[in-house]
């Protein structure tokens, strides 16, 4: 079962796609990362076969995923893989103009191919509190 969430910006497709994949880093929630670690950054490399990872305060760095797609102002996805998966899951984020701003539709897919129905329903939760902090950090932006 796919996690699909969609939210609404106020800036237009090329703004809001900007803030989403090169400035993730200023957005992203706040709190322990990955195995505990405190974050200190987040990058999306923007570039099919680019990094999506993670920068902790100590140095070192948790790869996540890839970038299999990367078309802005409308289109990137990755793939997405917590350090305990055997496998990883994509992600695609899509962002649609919407009158004088923006539609972002996410979907997260993958779920079947390791048995992970648990960790899918964190993520439908974790997804939210993600999208709902670019949202409001986006918003206090325009």
């Amino acid at each position: 079962m796919t996690v699909r969430k969609s939210i609404r910006v106020e800036r237009p497709p090329e703004i809001s796609f900007k803030v989403f994949c090169e400035e993730i880093g200023r957005w992203w929630p706040r709190g322990p990362s990955f195995g505990g670690k405190e974050l200190a950054d987040m990058t999306i490399e923007g570039q099919i076969g680019g990094r999506f990872f993670e920068r902790y305060v100590d140095g070192t760095e948790y790869e996540i995923g890839r970038v299999t797609a990367y078309a802005p102002p409308t289109l990137v996805a990755f793939t997405w893989r917590a350090p305990s998966w055997q496998v990883a899951t994509q992600v695609k984020v899509s962002f649609i103009a919407d009158g004088r701003g923006t539609r972002i539709e996410l979907e997260h897919s993958g779920w079947e191919q390791a048995n992970l129905d648990t960790q899918r329903r964190s993520y439908d939760d974790g997804w939210s509190r993600v999208l709902s902090h670019y949202q409001s950090q986006i918003n206090a932006a325009a």
